[in-house]
């Protein structure tokens, strides 16, 4: 596993995350040996159905609980691993996936401020009732209110603009020929962010749901496949969906993804932190 951690300054984190088809490969072979000891075929004696058969009955059912538990695992590995503590629910979008493919996603998360704790023995201090304004606490949750954010697909014939979201799948080609990892289903970017590949998301401004975007780019120097760093590549993109942000309702349910039971255990939680 490979991860680089974007924006390293603030709160606002962005991990990319790159796990070998190798790796992929491994967890399947587990879960395929898994099932062979209690999946019952006709004409197989129990425990003995060829792998391709259980890859043609139950591949893409197994792929998807495999893929699931990959990313439980990766994520809070790549979280644990670089020492981020997220305020939330971390965000996770998937840009190449597959079966016999890498994979590669980022993870957007809000971190918690690092307080560090020091020895009070030897200092002297006057003891102090403080009382926190309710303001100063809903100031607080409003803000972080902003970091989490919800999108919402907009109406056919809206154009894309930075800070929408747009959904699509991509065929690249370097030279007019396919190369490893030239394909993406569903890759999704937040436009004005530049987290896919430098420049890569300025050129998707202006489309629209069912527009064809081709899109010039140069790999960048650290591409996992480093025959191919540095190289001009054309992106040819479906576009699938344009979104666009929609204010978050601060109210239980916000808290309670936040980690809280409800809204006002949460101010309260705020209260203590400022």
């Amino acid at each position: 596993m490979k991860v680089t951690v974007e924006n390293k300054k603030g709160l606002n984190k962005d991990l990319k995350v790159f796990i070998d088809k190798k790796t992929i490969s491994t967890y399947m072979d587990d879960k395929y040996e898994e099932i062979k000891k209690t999946v019952v075929i006709k004409g197989f004696r129990p425990g003995k159905v060829p792998k391709d058969i259980l890859k043609k009955q139950f591949g893409k059912a197994i792929f998807g609980e495999v893929l699931d538990k990959i990313l439980k695992d990766t994520s809070t590995r790549a979280l644990d691993e670089n020492k981020i503590k997220p305020a939330g629910q971390p965000k996770i979008d998937l840009k190449t996936f597959g079966e016999d493919k890498d994979l590669e996603y980022v993870i957007s998360v809000t971190e918690l401020p690092k307080v560090e704790i020091k020895s009070v023995e030897n200092i002297k201090f006057n003891e102090y009732n403080v009382k926190i304004d309710a303001l100063e606490t809903d100031k607080r949750i409003k803000e972080i209110s902003k970091n989490q954010k919800n999108f919402k697909e907009v109406t056919d014939d809206i154009k894309s603009s930075e800070g929408n979201l747009v959904a699509f799948d991509y065929k690249a080609t370097i030279d007019g020929k396919d190369f490893k990892g030239s394909e993406g289903k569903n890759t999704q970017l937040e436009l004005g962010k530049d987290l896919f590949i430098k420049g890569f998301d300025k050129q998707l401004i202006g489309v629209k749901k069912n527009d064809e975007k081709i899109v010039d780019v140069i790999l960048p120097e650290n591409y996992p496949q480093k025959e191919f760093a540095n190289k001009k590549a054309k992106f040819n993109c479906k576009i699938l969906a344009v979104k666009k942000t929609e204010e978050v309702k601060i109210n239980d349910d916000f808290a309670k993804n936040l980690g809280a039971k409800d809204l006002n255990d949460l101010k309260i939680l705020i209260s203590k932190q400022i």
